[in-house]
């Protein structure tokens, strides 16, 4: 065996190498824990982009439970599995770090009481970001998207509206 085809085979190894980098969608991985609709919940990690389709600065994850898609890749904490799940099928997300828009903590908080469809409770608040005359809790939970960001004093929510039995304004 000539050296040089080693030598070739390793640069050729090199490049197929730099090129499957240079087509890799740079992700960063952000946790939660899943809620699912049977009562189970999922630790898991989403991928997301450096950058947003629809606002400036990253992509958060209510901006991926709200683009339309019905299965979103996340990699279980524990085993490193990927499962594509369901967005139907999540009751809400539970997450430790908060993950809005700095614009949005500009806007009016409004603190509410939810209820859910398994009977759990949540004192919690959201931020408003309509006009003054569409600024009701009514008109927040009308004009929303399926699934609403929950600020709490301990963790944040996201939850998916399907799941929602009541809110009472507090």
């Amino acid at each position: 065996m000539n050296p040089n085809d080693d030598l070739c085979e390793l640069e050729r190894q090199q490049c197929i190498r730099d090129e499957e980098h240079r087509m890799k969608v740079e992700k960063n991985k952000h946790r939660a824990t899943v809620l699912r609709s049977d009562g189970l919940k999922l630790d898991v990690n989403f991928y997301l982009s450096p950058y947003a389709n629809e606002h400036s600065g990253k992509e958060l994850i209510l901006d991926i439970l709200n683009s339309g898609s019905a299965f979103l890749p996340a990699e279980d904490v524990n085993t490193g599995a990927i499962y594509f799940i369901n967005t139907d099928n999540i009751m809400y997300l539970e997450i430790s770090e908060r993950d809005l828009e700095e614009e949005t903590l500009l806007s009016r908080e409004k603190r509410v009481q939810v209820e859910l469809t398994n009977h759990e409770t949540l004192d919690m608040s959201f931020f408003i970001e309509m006009p003054e005359e569409r600024s009701r809790v009514s008109d927040y939970l009308n004009f929303t998207p399926q699934f609403i960001y929950l600020c709490g004093k301990e963790k944040d929510m996201i939850v998916n509206k399907t799941y929602v039995f009541s809110v009472k304004d507090l």
